[in-house]
């Protein structure tokens, strides 16, 4: 971009960018670990998650309380976490902003990439996109059609993707790659 590129920073744009990069993949990896954990990883749990109504368990016949003791190999059988429409709104709101916002920072470090400008455009749209579909699919999941919970985990990892991609071409350009001729 105009001469400007990623391994010609000096050294303190090299160590923020780096230090960027590695911080927002810990997040990511947090984010992982607690979708996994909260709600699951299958189009089946986030089904489950973003039912219009709380799944019940079933009561046999003569039980007197809905509370009963279960197993762990009972759990993913049903919603790990019920996500009520006043939590899919906040939801909503903080991982739009934030998505977007750790998107944009990251297309702003991509921006000085030496990549073709093709290929440059398609890997930096690919976060903004997954954070389109995966919050998208919540509400269409929720009000629309069930079984597009896929498109939840289809849009976390669109945005995973573009952020590996992003992270590893510019590390790849701030250390290691060559000097580029002016």
């Amino acid at each position: 971009m105009n001469g400007i590129f990623l391994g010609r920073l000096p050294l303190s744009g090299k160590v923020f960018c780096t230090l960027y990069l590695v911080g927002i993949g810990c997040g990511a990896l947090a984010a992982f670990a607690q979708a996994a954990t909260a709600v699951g990883l299958s189009p089946a749990e986030v089904q489950a998650s973003l039912a219009p109504e709380m799944p019940m368990t079933h009561m046999g016949h003569g039980q007197m309380s809905g509370e009963r003791e279960i197993d762990l190999g009972q759990i993913s059988k049903s919603a790990k976490v019920w996500i009520r429409t006043p939590l899919l709104i906040q939801t909503s709101h903080t991982h739009l902003f934030g998505m977007t916002l750790i998107a944009g920072l990251l297309g702003s470090i991509f921006l000085f990439s030496s990549l073709g400008e093709v290929k440059k455009t398609i890997i930096l749209a690919m976060p903004f996109v997954g954070t389109i579909l995966d919050i998208g699919g919540m509400w269409l999941t929720r009000f629309v059609w069930p079984p597009l919970g896929a498109l939840v985990i289809t849009g976390g990892s669109l945005f995973a993707l573009g952020y590996v991609l992003i992270t590893a071409r510019s590390l790849y350009e701030i250390w290691l790659q060559k000097e580029l001729s002016a």
